[in-house]
């Protein structure tokens, strides 16, 4: 078993702190360091809209400037984490609201941008086509299966939507799925970690199937881009869907590798257009998937900070 060590620790911290966003280099300060609360939540703000969404390029692969579902997910993601702040508690209520005013009806969720998103720079797969959905929306639940639990644990702000219904419908859609997509996967795992009481057998057999069938887990796969186990497996202790031990340990110990080869983890992807804008998405992505990869060997026990 490989841990980072405190040098290569330390070399990382100067880079991020020197190169990523400020919302990066707050989460990073408040996770490690001493930093506050309030610093992380001034820094997402800056990204939230009048209308209570999210944009501003938070995602960075596309850099509208309006609100969007998928946008205002990656929002919310950060949200949970500080639910009981003051300022995180105004900026969630405003976004509740944006999630209710841009429910579709007919397809009984959301869309994950709108067609704005073609005026400005992005990486093609967010392309809006003539069918008003871009290739995301191929599959409902990414991000429709994850707002539905964002509506659930901040039910109190809902005033419009039947929110047990739509865990309901998730759920039907979710267990009648033949074959997975991995982001949908990804969304339907941070639902049923909003709704636990609905991982019933038959759900995590489900669950199970979906990992088990997009996983890659032999290391040449992971320099590109793929869904490593990391991506399924939050802590030790949680449900492993069947994946070998040995993987797991692999998968980290490929991360330690890495990071100690190069102290950043860069994206494994890249964009065919717009590519002066994607040195700087590039850059941005550099600093999240390196701060991620951090908080994951933390969580492992692959993690030395003391000098």
């Amino acid at each position: 078993m490989q841990r980072l060590s405190s040098q290569t620790f330390h070399s990382i911290r100067e880079q991020l702190l020197l190169t990523a966003r400020p919302l990066e280099r707050a989460i990073f300060c408040y996770e490690f360091e001493d930093g506050k609360e309030e610093t992380v939540l001034e820094a997402l703000q800056t990204y939230q809209n009048d209308d209570g969404g999210f944009g501003n390029g938070l995602e960075p692969d596309f850099q509208l400037p309006d609100s969007s579902p998928m946008a205002t997910s990656v929002a919310m993601q950060h949200l949970i984490r500080y639910a009981d702040h003051p300022l995180a508690q105004n900026m969630i209520k405003r976004a509740i609201s944006y999630l209710e005013s841009t429910f579709d009806e007919e397809r009984r969720g959301w869309f994950a941008v709108p067609p704005q998103v073609n005026e400005y720079p992005h990486a093609f797969w967010w392309t809006v086509r003539d069918n008003g959905q871009s290739w995301i929306d191929d599959n409902w639940g990414n991000p429709s299966a994850e707002l539905i639990g964002y509506l659930h644990l901040f039910e109190h702000e809902v005033q419009n939507l039947h929110v047990p219904k739509l865990i309901d419908q998730a759920l039907t859609h979710f267990l009648q799925l033949e074959s997975f997509d991995a982001h949908e996967t990804y969304c339907y795992l941070r639902l049923l970690a909003m709704v636990p009481n609905q991982r019933t057998d038959k759900v995590e057999k489900q669950l199970t199937k979906a990992v088990q069938s997009v996983v890659k887990l032999d290391r040449e796969n992971w320099e590109k881009y793929v869904p490593f186990p990391l991506k399924f497996i939050a802590t030790p202790e949680g449900n492993h869907f069947g994946l070998p031990a040995f993987k797991v340990e692999d998968n980290l110990d490929f991360f330690v590798e890495k990071l100690e080869e190069q102290s950043c983890i860069s994206p494994t992807w890249a964009w065919t257009d717009y590519l002066a804008t994607w040195e700087k998405a590039k850059k941005e992505w550099t600093g999240i998937l390196t701060l991620g990869t951090l908080l994951s060997l933390r969580t492992f026990n692959r993690l030395d900070t003391e000098q």
